[in-house]
């Protein structure tokens, strides 16, 4: 059976039993927001007839990591998932945007995720005691490695040295954060950012 084409309405379709009219109006303005503002913007990663793939994929596609595989459906975070490369690859999203339309906790968090400066970047990720924010960053990493097959191998090996080397030990500790109800599901998050990045570091070394 062929794979459904993912859109607007396949995404909501899954999440729309689980809120509120007014929560839902709050995740589709912020699946409009990161989409407009990153309109003009490509992923390094090709599609089948080797055309650049939009970036606000990336976007939708680690925001369907929580939902569909990690199993949070929470809107905070999934509103975080679709905005969270919104301040350091766009223009038109502010800061004050993001907190005015969704709360101090949603910008916190997307300011978290931020490489705003880059300089620092992992330190800080590994002294944040956000574990909502860390699986976000887990979902974000999965997705990334899972898009490494229409990349070049330099980038690849890049991606996966860099997962291996440092972000396995964020994901230790984003575990080590969670709550007890919610660990079985950061503890899968983990295991398969590892089963993918040693799976490709497998492919890379033969």
């Amino acid at each position: 059976m062929t794979k459904p084409v993912e859109n607007k309405e396949l995404f909501f379709s899954r999440i729309n039993p689980f809120f509120a009219p007014s929560i839902l109006c709050d995740i589709r303005f912020a699946y409009m927001m990161a989409k407009f503002g990153h309109r003009a913007q490509v992923r390094k990663s090709v599609d089948d007839e080797g055309k650049p793939i939009r970036y606000f994929e990336h976007l939708r596609g680690a925001a369907l990591i929580l939902i569909d595989e990690v199993k949070i459906v929470d809107a905070e975070m999934i509103i975080t998932a679709l905005l969270h490369d919104s301040l350091e690859d766009t223009e038109d999203l502010t800061p004050e945007m993001i907190e005015h339309a969704f709360g101090s906790n949603v910008v916190t968090k997307v300011k978290g995720l931020s490489k705003i400066p880059e300089e620092g970047y992992l330190e800080r990720l590994m002294l944040s005691i956000d574990w909502e924010m860390l699986a976000i960053k887990g979902c974000d990493r999965l997705f990334n490695l899972r898009d490494l097959a229409q990349t070049d191998e330099a980038f690849r090996k890049k991606q996966v040295a860099e997962t291996r080397d440092h972000y396995y030990h964020l994901f230790d500790r984003m575990v080590q954060l969670t709550p007890p109800q919610y660990q079985p599901r950061t503890t899968w998050l983990r295991d398969e950012i590892r089963r993918v990045a040693d799976g490709q570091a497998a492919l890379l070394a033969q």
